[in-house]
């Protein structure tokens, strides 16, 4: 009996096998890749580090070679790529599961569509967010990134549509809705943020508290992290230093405890403490040593000094090299590196240098923006330093002086730089008002004008789609708002225009006193961003469907929209 049990049971299992992998197996070798991607992501040596990612990819492969409609295995296979920055391997393999699942898959299409907004490319990743919807209306995960897209896109009120239906699809799934109320929290923190009334700003707080009191209650310790760590940055920012400690202490218990270790940190440098500040940074870093923000924030935390606790830039130095070397395309350290050189050590050609690379490891990011923005204004600021020296000198810059022409140059190339930060965020406001005061301090007054005019006008149209979006944000409105959403399928938004177009025709100023070296720096850089644009623009051109208007038929085109003074220039 037991020879013929056996034999049955090897019947079996051959049988399964011919027939397809066993979905215990499938597991087995999915779970396993996945932990060799966590630990390629905590390790610090580069070459541990590869091979980790290497096996990690390989196992994920193994399953699709058996099992090629698996959308785990294409999705981990596809996230083990981003984390290397094989972006664009990434997207073929996205595209590969999609095929292969036969568009059924609502998983692939979002972390697809997630990878997209990453990248810059609003449009498709609102068409792939919309394909996965499609696919599953009930995926709250979707609903729920394509809100945040929105969010930082400046349309609140969107975002808080496909929020409500979010969290309607995970009430319908019974599934966690934690980081759902997180999210509308801080969509209550934005309204309060932009709201002109004071009444109506601290009821937006008082919403965004109520949503975070739900955030933390609504499982355990360990999975409500982000909700204790976003509370307690509400109340930082709002002045309860003890509360706000206390709070991001809790989420430092937590699973995903990460960004309360960076977030702790870094107020504790904000309220002063920096000897404390260091400590918990320098813990934060033996934990996540494979963490680039963190280990920017510790380098950070030494650059800055008082009294009691003085600036160290030669610690400084060495542990932004070695946040470099964690992650060289961290932009955030490149710029943290080169403010402090700049502010600390006064050394601009060094700053100079790093500000360029930061800009190279992702060109048209929004750390790229803030990077052109403070390289900016350093240059500017030299441009005033020159000024005082020379008033305080007793003498007047006239043409043909030395003093003159370096002056000339510094504004220059700073105007050259906040256009290139203006491409990349046509709507950036303290950008606008960065250059308006430069160009005051250098005495182009009109030019200044011109700038700050452009600036409120732009901060009009925000305040006023913030106050047009501020329906009310407390839980109990909305939970009645979403009982028709969870009875009804949730459908598909993708009703408007999918993105209006960036500026072409935003022309750079152009000026031929630049030095050679950073003339051709901005010019290289202005043909890697307009090339980028076009191939992106030539990609979402679908036969029989409008990505966005054209001049003739009543769009508006970015230069049109900035006034008078860009149509002169």
């Amino acid at each position: 009996a037991p020879l013929a049990a056996s034999t049955s049971t090897s019947a079996a299992a051959s049988t399964n096998t011919a027939a397809g992998p066993l979905q215990v197996d499938v597991d087995l070798k999915i779970y396993r890749a996945r932990k060799q991607c966590r630990d390629a992501d905590r390790e610090r040596d580069r070459k541990r580090r590869r091979a980790l990612y290497a096996s990690s990819e390989s196992l994920f492969r193994e399953v699709l070679s058996r099992d090629p409609r698996c959308g785990k295995a294409w999705v981990g296979l596809a996230r083990t790529l981003q984390r290397q920055n094989r972006n664009d391997a990434a997207r073929q393999v996205l595209e590969d599961g999609c095929a292969a699942s036969g568009g059924d898959n609502a998983y692939i299409w979002q972390v697809w569509g997630c990878l997209e907004a990453r990248q810059g490319n609003v449009a498709r990743a609102r068409q792939l967010f919309d394909a996965a919807i499609a696919a599953d209306a009930n995926l709250s995960s979707a609903w729920h990134a394509w809100a945040m897209l929105e969010k930082r896109q400046g349309d609140p009120h969107k975002s808080r549509e496909l929020l409500l239906k979010s969290l309607a699809a995970a009430e319908a799934e019974k599934k966690p809705r934690s980081h759902i109320y997180v999210a509308l929290a801080k969509l209550a923190e934005d309204f309060a943020r932009n709201s002109t009334d004071k009444e109506q700003e601290e009821e937006h707080v008082g919403a965004a508290r109520a949503w975070y009191r739900l955030g933390v209650a609504s499982g355990n310790i360990r999975d409500c992290s982000p909700a204790f760590t976003a509370w307690g940055l509400l109340e930082a920012k709002h002045g309860n230093e003890t509360q706000a400690r206390e709070l991001l202490e809790k989420a430092l218990r937590g699973a995903k405890s990460r960004f309360a270790w960076l977030t702790l940190g870094s107020w504790e440098m904000r309220w002063g403490h920096l000897a404390k500040a260091r400590e918990l940074l320098g813990e934060a870093s033996e934990l996540f040593p494979a963490d680039a923000a963190i280990a920017q924030a510790h380098a950070r935390s030494y650059s800055m000094g008082v009294d009691k606790c003085p600036s160290n830039m030669a610690k400084a130095r060495a542990l932004f090299e070695k946040a470099v070397g964690v992650d060289a395309g961290h932009q955030a350290t490149w710029h943290a590196w080169a403010v402090a050189e700049w502010q600390v050590e006064g050394d601009v050609a060094r700053a100079r240098r790093l500000f360029q690379e930061g800009i190279w490891s992702s060109p048209d990011s929004d750390d790229a923006c803030r990077l052109f923005l403070s390289w900016a204004n350093m240059e500017a600021s030299s441009e005033r330093e020159k000024a005082v020296r020379c008033k305080e000198g007793g003498g007047e810059k006239v043409a043909g002086d030395p003093k003159r022409v370096g002056s000339d140059q510094s504004m220059a190339l700073a105007r050259s730089l906040y256009t290139c930060a203006l491409k990349i965020s046509p709507s950036n406001v303290r950008v606008l008002k960065a250059w308006s005061k430069s160009e005051r301090f250098a005495g182009n007054t009109e030019r200044s004008s011109e700038l700050s005019k452009l600036a409120r006008e732009r901060q009009r149209q925000s305040q006023s789609l913030q106050s047009n979006a501020s329906s009310s944000m407390w839980p109990t409105d909305v939970a009645l708002e979403i009982i028709p959403l969870a009875s009804a399928a949730a459908r598909s938004t993708n009703g408007g225009p999918l993105v209006r177009s960036l500026a072409e025709s935003l022309e750079n100023i152009e000026s031929e006193i630049l030095t050679p070296a950073l003339k051709d720096f901005i010019n290289k850089w202005n043909a890697h961003f307009d090339s980028k644009r076009k191939l992106e623009k030539k990609k979402l051109d679908v036969p029989g469907r409008s990505v966005g208007g054209s001049a003739g038929d009543g769009a508006t085109t970015e230069a049109e929209s900035l006034g008078p003074f860009w149509a002169k220039t």
